[in-house]
């Protein structure tokens, strides 16, 4: 039985290295490759701010202020948590950070919600 050579034609490299670039492609669209998230601050079921987690870089830290009382968000990278609140249980604080999709962080007396997004 005879076996003949395999031969790579133009067209047989050009399909790899295009299939190569496309494989490639989700990468170049996302930072890090990641799922762009964000982390939505309401109040009362209004929305107070939006933080884009994915790209964030460094420690920000700001502070919530309801009627009912105050909460202190730091952002730290990609990771937001309530790091202090005048609430009487601090549920909001017991929860920790938080930086995943569907994650979310409730103060029920100030009304205040984080989720991420």
């Amino acid at each position: 039985m005879k076996h003949l050579p395999a031969s790579r034609t133009r067209e047989d490299v050009l399909l790899l290295a295009v299939l190569a670039v496309l494989s490639f492609l989700p990468l170049a669209l996302l930072p890090g490759g990641a799922p762009l998230r964000t982390a939505v601050l309401t109040v009362d079921g209004e929305v107070r701010r939006e933080i884009p987690l994915t790209t964030h870089r460094g420690r920000e830290t700001l502070t919530v202020e309801t009627d009912a009382g105050s909460n202190t968000v730091t952002i730290d990278g990609n990771t937001i948590a309530v790091t202090d609140a005048d609430c009487p249980d601090r549920i909001c604080v017991k929860t920790g950070a938080i930086s995943r999709r569907g994650e979310v962080i409730a103060c029920l007396p100030h009304r205040l919600l984080i989720e991420i997004r």
